[in-house]
């Protein structure tokens, strides 16, 4: 994995609900990706493309290699990676062993649907630090009876980070409906979050913090504008005030 991400951002980047790793797929079989297939840990591979997505049938088909020697080792490798970039954001997701069937008549290979799929983007679309003197908010649950207020730390148009003086009750992969962005001048916005990790932090201080890391679910275009300029206005204001 390239090291240049932390460990937060390719968390953030994952995708584990099936439907949305499917609905990835789909995208990648409808554009005829050029897909990589690493096996015998990157010792050998092929190009490939991908067909079909079958949900009912768990299992992802795709076009066998072009040298018969590759295809029988992939045949007896244990796993498998698949990776494509697409616009600058690295797709990859890793299966168990492969299979040979016919599709359409056709030979083809054939895995399981995976459990998770790595959708990371160019390094420039994460985090915006957000001031911490006066904080843009997140209301999370609103209108629930355990609706809370909490500062948001950093926003991209993939999720937040909030960083609360409160210890947090909440899971991983937990789904938060019914949360409010502040953003300002640049409006409200309605998201539903998806916990991706809470950690616990040591502030400058030496105070107690937790770091919520969230992920935006099926965030429709016209919010991701909305993050996109306000983001926008927030480095233009950074520059004025530096000078630069």
């Amino acid at each position: 994995m390239d090291n240049t991400y932390t460990e937060e951002e390719i968390e953030r980047c994952t995708l584990h609900n099936r439907r949305e790793i499917a609905y990835q797929l789909r995208g990648m079989v409808k554009r005829g990706d050029r897909v990589s297939v690493l096996f015998q840990e990157g010792r050998q591979s092929f190009l490939t493309v991908l067909i079909d997505v079958s949900e009912a049938d768990g299992l992802i088909y795709f076009d066998i290699g072009g040298s018969p020697e590759t295809n029988q080792a992939y045949l007896k490798a244990a796993h498998s990676t698949f990776t494509t970039h697409i616009d600058g954001i690295r797709l990859q997701f890793s299966v168990g062993p492969g299979k040979e069937t016919r599709f359409g008549g056709e030979r083809v290979f054939a895995v399981p649907l995976p459990k998770s799929l790595l959708r990371l983007q160019r390094r420039e679309v994460f985090r915006l630090a957000l001031p911490s003197a006066k904080p843009y908010t997140c209301r999370i649950r609103r209108g629930k009876p355990d609706e809370i207020l909490l500062p948001m730390h950093d926003l991209s148009i993939g999720g937040i980070g909030i960083h609360a003086q409160q210890e947090l009750d909440y899971s991983p992969l937990e789904k938060l409906e019914n949360c409010w962005l502040d953003l300002g001048d640049s409006g409200m916005l309605q998201v539903t979050l998806e916990v991706r990790y809470l950690r616990p932090l040591e502030s400058r201080s030496g105070k107690p913090l937790w770091h919520l890391g969230c992920r935006f679910v099926d965030l429709p275009p016209a919010a991701e504008t909305q993050i996109q300029r306000f983001m926008a206005r927030i480095e233009a204001e950074r520059r004025a005030l530096s000078g630069g």
